[in-house]
């Protein structure tokens, strides 16, 4: 059983300081009851839906659309029975392994999404390799003679990555945010040094970035951790003349953003600014 910790929050700010001043949509932590009832209620349309969401039937077979641990029971499209159960940890495992129940005697396909960040995805079927194209963005299809007991196994990549945003969206530029799979990260002051702002908190381009499951922290969910550098020199003034900054290397945790604000009050960011080697 998973835990759940879902943004008890109106907002969802990519940055949190202490000298942001909050609006009345906004809270500094996390909220048992948002006293809303516009967006709010979403979240828990989502949560009553998303099984629906997870399959969807094609003309001549079914379509994973969603990727967790589940058992379907369903018909196809022609009436004939069809049962899946789906193993995974997924969104923390790439590996995701799909066993067919029951299904009919004649061919039909069986449609895998591969997601658009998911470069050289792998599909197997029964433990060898099948001609599907899992492109990324698209479905890789595999229609076949089916039948109970075979296995399809689809392996995502979950490399960490740097994303950068488009030059002109200037609150970003030439800073990166870090995300693996379909996980976006972020740093947050529980993880900093002492008397450390948010804002002094560089990403070296070159940082080797290491994932590692923590069962224990936050009911269980993979954390990212990494050498940063923390500007040391504090300066006043609007503007002043430009000096070479003065550094401190420090190794962070990267927590997935979805998370955060879970162990107190503090700061928070998405989008750290890149220092190029």
């Amino acid at each position: 059983m998973r835990t759940l910790i879902f943004a008890a929050y109106y907002t969802n700010p990519l940055r949190r300081t202490h000298d942001h001043a909050m609006d009345t949509t906004d809270q500094r932590t996390r909220e048992p009851y948002l006293e809303c009832f516009c967006c709010p209620p979403n979240l828990v349309r989502t949560i009553a839906k998303v099984s629906g969401w997870a399959y969807s039937l094609s003309e001549n077979g079914i379509a994973v659309n969603l990727y967790g641990g589940n058992r379907l029971d369903t018909h196809l499209a022609d009436g004939s029975q069809i049962r899946l159960a789906q193993q995974t940890e997924y969104p923390w495992d790439g590996h995701v392994k799909i066993t067919i129940g029951a299904c009919r005697a004649e061919p039909f396909e069986l449609l895998l999404r591969i997601p658009g960040w998911a470069r050289n995805a792998a599909v197997r079927v029964n433990g060898e390799e099948t001609d599907a194209e899992a492109r990324p963005g698209t479905y890789a299809r595999i229609h076949r003679n089916w039948k109970a007991s075979d296995v399809v196994t689809l392996d995502l990549p979950m490399d960490i990555q740097l994303l950068e945003g488009h030059p002109r969206i200037e609150e970003i530029r030439n800073q990166v945010a870090v995300k693996r799979g379909p996980v976006v990260y972020c740093v947050e002051t529980p993880d900093l040094p002492a008397g450390t702002d948010i804002l002094d908190v560089y990403m070296p381009e070159r940082s080797r970035l290491v994932a590692r499951y923590r069962p224990d922290f936050l009911g269980g969910m993979t954390t990212i951790h990494g050498e940063v550098q923390l500007r040391t020199d504090k300066k006043n003034g609007m503007y002043r003349a430009l000096d070479r900054p003065r550094w401190a290397s420090a190794r962070l945790q990267f927590i997935p953003y979805y998370a955060w604000s879970n162990r107190g009050e503090g700061e928070m960011t998405v989008w750290l600014p890149v220092i190029w080697e």
